[in-house]
């Protein structure tokens, strides 16, 4: 009886830390209609300090996540007629993910894609990647790196690296561009700054949807949007930390590379964001630096647009999003030097 009584107080308190999102008269005047209908089916779930998040909880949801995913994949890859396959690239799993069409100009491009899911979701058949290749024409090769609890910093940094080293053999980074996402952008940040550090050249552009560029917390969109993004702040703080970083410091440089110092060379960077994203001051912040580095920016900030909006491709900010990252992108990857 006891035991039934605590779980049913338990499954209580959960139900009500899952809230729906705030969306006034005044905000849903400046959003699409199908963004504003995203919102209202989107839920805010804070999970209190005192529940602990268990290695099995986190197995769980990755597994619930796929199955969520699976549809709106294959719906993408059908709708851009990609051709997915997989492969082994410097002994790390990846995805080959081919257009039906490679766009004129960009014949010799191939993108690099790191995923995101908070280091524990999420695979290398991620919308971002999907999107890419469908509507900016270009191969990708998708990185199957091992998440957490399986795996801690730095290894997926490390399997990035090996798989772009081995692309920089194959194409010349001259002829690479990169793509990630959310914790995805972390990895590959990071990954560059190593590559960096070893001599290895830069590649050409990339576009960071929604990057995780500083693991500690800081920043004003993380106390101001906690309570309007999809995201929780508390929750997925609470898993980086424990399952992700274990004892590094999450404000070292290589761990957060907003803190590092980076080359006049790196690559130039299409940074996309939106006014809800819990990691608007992540993106807005590194953007900065890299412009006071004299490295090509853009910084595209999406009215209304939430962690990860770009992956609701039915939706016109979503469309508008990659229109202006695949424009940068071309600009960046045409035949005329672009950097300025």
């Amino acid at each position: 009886m006891k035991k039934t009584a605590l779980s049913a107080a338990l499954t209580a308190l959960l139900s009500a830390c899952s809230q729906p999102l705030p969306l006034a008269p005044s905000q849903e005047a400046s959003i699409s209609p199908e963004a504003a209908a995203f919102i209202r089916r989107s839920r805010y779930t804070d999970l209190p300090a005192f529940i602990p998040i268990s290695a099995g909880q986190i197995l769980k949801a990755r597994q619930q996540f796929d199955q969520s995913e699976d549809l709106p994949e294959r719906a993408l890859i059908q709708k851009f007629g990609l051709q997915v396959e997989r492969q082994t690239l410097a002994g790390v799993p990846v995805l080959s993910i081919r257009p039906a069409r490679v766009a004129p100009g960009l014949e010799r491009t191939v993108a690099l894609n790191i995923h995101g899911g908070g280091f524990v979701l999420g695979g290398p058949r991620d919308r971002s990647a999907l999107l890419v290749a469908g509507t900016l024409g270009v191969p990708v090769i998708s990185v199957d790196y091992t998440m957490a609890p399986e795996a801690r910093f730095p290894v997926p940094i490390e399997q990035s690296l090996a798989v772009y080293r081995a692309l920089v053999q194959q194409h010349g980074a001259e002829h690479l561009m990169g793509i990630s996402s959310s914790a995805g952008g972390q990895i590959m940040l990071a990954m560059l700054l190593r590559a960096a550090q070893e001599g290895l050249p830069m590649m050409k552009a990339q576009v960071l949807f929604t990057p995780a560029s500083d693991l500690s917390g800081a920043g004003d969109s993380a106390v101001a949007n906690d309570g309007r993004d999809v995201v929780a702040a508390g929750p997925a703080l609470r898993s980086v930390r424990q399952f992700y970083l274990g004892e590094a410091d999450p404000k070292d440089p290589r761990v957060s590379p907003i803190y590092a110092q980076f080359p006049h060379d790196f690559p130039a960077s299409v940074i996309v964001t939106g006014t809800r994203d819990l990691m608007l001051s992540n993106a807005t912040r590194l953007f900065w630096k890299l412009r006071d580095r004299g490295v090509p920016a853009e910084l595209l900030v999406t009215e209304g647009g939430w962690h990860g909006f770009h992956w609701e491709y039915d939706t016109p900010e979503s469309q508008a999003a990659l229109n202006a990252s695949n424009a940068f992108l071309r600009r960046q990857l045409g035949d005329a030097p672009a950097r300025q």
